[in-house]
């Protein structure tokens, strides 16, 4: 259920894929049978959309999340450490006869990672009427393959694009892992409804296996977005229209681990793009956020704050997207 509340004007509106991640640092994966090994810990971090919010806040965006959670412990302790970060949580809906999905995070010390996700048997979650009210008061829609995969019914990711097309709002979709599992319609749908694609490039050869990056982001751009971006790892990223093409290399740091890097990528790119950066300078951003949130263990709260951005970023022309 939500709050029966008027919205406030929002930068970022972030739809679906709150989960919290039980995260298990081990030694070594694989793990293999009979064998005995020892973990570091198990700690919680809100995780999918939730490293989204936190890494919108770490660059002063005014967020609201529109998502469901169970009325359990992990539900709770996830809203908490959203709530400590600024995320306004008033139209999250919570469910007391549901259980909050969850994603077991194996990573190890070679920064390989194992997803477990964990959800009750109750399928699809409702589309609260109120949210197209907040959508249309936002500068920014955000949402992922995994929202239009598994927990939201296609028909109502469908209404909440248009109810953002109508208001002028533009949409960025990161369709994850998740991509080779959405049917092909509503996948053709979605790209063709979008205004900015995210990507890793492995994610975007299983859309148009192409091995040249160019022509596989000129392909991406007929399915349907007027902006492709190809997140590449450590190589930084690239980004197209149907007039410019930037190749924009990366930053180098110590990586320890990979866990939302993708993640924070989005909202970095998003914060550059609606407060005028340049495409270029707007990828900067987003490299610079996606490269300090591998040097430590974990996401969620534990991504680097801005004083660290600052810092990688220097004189750089992008930071003063962060002046926002």
């Amino acid at each position: 259920m939500t709050h029966d509340l008027l919205p406030s004007r929002h930068d970022l509106v972030v739809l679906g894929d709150l989960v919290a991640d039980l995260i298990v640092p081990v030694e070594r994966l694989p793990l293999l049978p009979n064998n005995h090994g020892w973990a570091e810990g198990i700690f919680l971090e809100p995780g999918g959309a939730g490293n989204v919010l936190v890494a919108a806040r770490r660059l002063n965006l005014s967020v609201a999340a529109l998502g469901q959670l169970g009325a359990d412990r992990y539900g709770e302790q996830a809203l908490a450490m959203l709530d400590a970060e600024g995320v306004d949580l008033r139209h999250v809906a919570v469910y007391p006869e549901r259980s909050t999905v969850l994603c077991m995070v194996l990573a190890d010390q070679l920064n390989q990672h194992v997803y477990l996700g964990i959800k009750d048997n109750f399928g699809l979650w409702p589309f609260p009427p109120d949210w197209h009210a907040v959508i249309q008061q936002s500068r920014a829609l955000y949402t992922d393959g995994y929202t239009l995969r598994d927990l939201l019914a296609p028909e109502d990711v469908f209404a909440a694009f248009a109810t953002a097309r109508a208001a002028g709002t533009p949409i960025f979709f990161d369709p994850g892992p998740s991509a080779e599992f959405i049917a092909r319609e509503h996948r053709e749908r979605a790209l063709a409804a979008i205004d900015v694609l995210l990507l890793a490039e492995s994610e975007a050869k299983f859309l148009s296996p192409l091995e040249d990056r160019l022509e596989l982001a000129q392909a991406l751009l007929a399915l349907g977005p007027s902006v492709v971006v190809l997140k590449l790892g450590g190589e930084g990223c690239l980004v197209a229209t149907a007039e410019e093409i930037h190749q924009v290399p990366g930053f180098s740091v110590s990586v320890v681990d990979t866990v939302g890097a993708g993640d924070s990528f989005a909202p970095a790119f998003i914060a550059g793009w609606l407060r005028g950066g340049t495409l270029r300078d707007s990828a900067i951003l987003a490299n610079a956020m996606g490269a300090l949130t591998v040097t430590q263990r974990g996401a969620g709260t534990r991504i680097p704050g801005r004083e660290r951005l600052l810092a990688l970023l220097a004189d750089h022309p992008a930071a003063r997207a962060l002046a926002g």
